[in-house]
């Protein structure tokens, strides 16, 4: 209900107000409350509303289409549309693909994790969602730069991004050492 209330439309929080209604008619109808048009719709003008902030080369900005240079609202925004096409929603495809280009763009000009790695394990995870990441880069950067990684979060990302592409005994290291951050 706050997420909902929230005054502000920036895409971030765009996204972040319409990311739980994709789940919340699912839970509706499996408790036996029905589904519900309104969310739908809401859910439809938020896609279009992110997509009105985005440029032509893919990256989102969060008031207009000059992007940021975020790479991690670029991940969180690509996140929310993957998460919506996979509920159902129509996300125009030319838009969806820019989206992942762009990723993978940005990825291929990281020079080295910085600042964390939020961003680089966040949009290494979307991309494997996507199957469209590198199995050569999540394996160097699980290998060779996981301790640069500072959060618990992003590591489990990158764990997470492996498991998605079968690589269970890289992806349980990964995940020891994000429970090994709690």
């Amino acid at each position: 209900a706050a997420l909902d209330r929230y005054p502000y439309g920036c895409t971030e929080q765009t996204a972040s107000r319409a990311l739980p209604l994709l789940y919340l008619s699912e839970v509706a109808e499996a408790a036996g409350l029905g589904g519900d048009s309104a969310i739908r719709e809401r859910v439809v003008k938020a896609i279009a509303r992110v997509l009105q902030n985005q440029s032509s080369s893919g990256d989102f900005g969060l008031w207009s289409s000059y992007g940021d240079g975020d790479t991690w609202l670029d991940a969180y925004v690509t996140d929310f549309l993957t998460r919506a096409r996979e509920q159902g929603y129509l996300v125009p495809p030319i838009a969806f693909e820019n989206a992942l280009d762009n990723l993978e763009n940005r990825l291929a000009y990281a020079s080295d994790v910085t600042d964390g790695g939020m961003d680089i394990a966040y949009a290494l995870y979307v991309l494997a969602r996507n199957g469209r990441a590198s199995m050569g880069d999540l394996r160097y950067y699980l290998d060779a730069k996981l301790a640069s990684f500072t959060t618990p979060l992003a590591k489990a990302q990158v764990a997470a991004s492996l498991a998605l592409y079968g690589e269970q005994e890289r992806a349980a290291t990964g995940f020891k050492a994000a429970v090994a951050g709690l």
